[in-house]
C-alpha cells in the first residue's frame, strides 16, 4: 500500500501535477508520464548525472567513432536547411552544441553562439560552458535550437521559458526530440534505445511540447517527424538487442567492434527499411518541433 501511495505523491518536474502513473521500469530508474501535461521523465534524478556521460560519449573513438561522427556531420545539414526555412539570416544559439559542429554548417549570414554544461567534457574553446537557465547574455537570437538536448532536462518547460526569454520577437524555437509516444516505443516498451535513463531525463510527445509551448507565450507552427536515421537506425538496432537478456557484446558503448558491425550488416539493412516505413507513415522515432515567439 505505500508502494501505492508513494507513485501517487511523484509529481510531474514540468508542471507540479498528480497523479502521474509509471510505464516503464528501467533497472533502478523508473519512467512516469504525467496525465496532465503528456511527457515522461525519468526518476530518480541521480545526484551526480556526469558519472552517466563517458569520454566516448563527447568524442567517439575508433572505428565505429570515426563512423559515429561522420554521419553525424553529413546530417547536420538537414538542420541548416531546416533554419533556412524560416530565417535567411541572424544569431543563432544552440543548447547541448557539444563540439559546436552545428555553427560551422551555418554560412556568412548567421551568428552562432553554442553553449554546453559546465560538466561537459568538450575540447572547442569556442563553446561557452554554462548553465543555460542562469546565463545571461547581453544579446538576443533570431533563434534558439535544442537538437537532441531538450530530453536531458530535469524540466523542459524552464529551458523553454529561458528560452522565450532571450529571443527577440518573432523569433523561432527549434526542438529536435526522440518522441517518446511514436509507435517504435510501444513496440520495445522498456528496452526502447532512446529512453536511455538517467541521461534522457524527459520524454517529450507532441501534444505534450505543445503545452508547454503554449505555457511559455510560443504560437506552434510544426509538428514533424524527421528522418534521422544517424538515430534512427542505430537506434532500432540497439533496441533490437536490448531484448536479449545476454549479448557478447555492448556494440554501441564499445566503439572498437567494426567486425561486430559487420555481422549485424543484415540487421543494418533490416533496421534500414523499418525506419522508411515508420517516417513514411508519421511514425518517426525523432521528431521536430518548430515554434515561434
Amino acid at each position: 500500500m505505500k508502494a501505492k501511495d508513494n507513485k501517487h505523491r511523484i509529481k510531474c518536474p514540468n508542471c507540479n501535477s498528480s497523479p502521474t502513473f509509471q510505464r516503464f521500469n528501467c533497472d533502478e530508474f523508473q519512467i512516469y508520464f504525467c496525465k496532465k501535461c503528456l511527457n515522461g521523465f525519468t526518476y530518480p534524478v541521480p545526484k551526480n548525472i556526469g558519472q552517466y556521460y563517458n569520454d566516448s560519449y563527447w568524442i567517439p573513438k575508433g572505428f565505429l567513432g570515426i563512423l559515429k561522427k561522420t554521419m553525424y556531420h553529413l546530417f547536420q545539414l538537414r538542420r541548416k536547411y531546416w533554419i533556412m526555412d524560416f530565417l535567411k539570416k541572424g544569431r543563432i544559439l544552440d543548447v547541448g552544441a557539444g563540439e559546436a559542429i552545428f555553427s560551422k554548417f551555418l554560412n556568412k549570414n548567421f551568428e552562432a553562439t553554442s553553449l554546453d554544461l559546465p560538466s561537459a567534457k568538450i575540447q572547442n574553446p569556442d563553446v561557452i560552458k554554462t548553465d543555460f537557465l542562469t546565463w545571461k547574455p547581453k544579446i538576443k537570437f533570431d533563434a534558439v535550437v535544442f537538437w537532441e538536448s531538450l530530453e536531458h532536462t530535469v524540466s523542459p518547460h524552464e529551458y523553454i521559458k529561458k528560452a522565450a526569454s532571450i529571443l527577440n520577437d518573432g523569433g523561432y524555437l527549434f526542438v529536435e526530440y526522440p518522441r517518446a509516444d511514436c509507435l517504435e516505443s510501444h513496440i520495445f516498451k522498456r528496452f526502447w534505445y532512446h529512453l536511455d535513463p538517467p541521461r534522457h531525463l524527459s520524454h517529450l510527445t507532441p501534444k505534450g511540447l505543445e503545452k508547454i509551448l503554449t505555457r511559455s507565450k510560443f504560437r506552434s507552427i510544426s509538428h514533424s517527424g524527421v528522418p534521422a536515421f544517424e538515430y534512427t537506425i542505430t537506434g532500432f538496432i540497439a533496441s533490437t538487442l536490448n531484448l536479449f537478456p545476454s549479448r557478447p557484446i555492448d556494440f554501441f558503448k564499445d566503439s572498437n567492434n567494426s567486425i561486430f558491425l559487420i555481422l549485424l550488416f543484415p540487421l543494418i539493412i533490416i533496421s534500414t527499411f523499418v525506419e522508411i516505413c515508420f517516417f513514411i507513415v508519421g511514425q518517426s522515432p525523432i521528431y521536430l518541433t518548430v515554434a515561434k515567439k
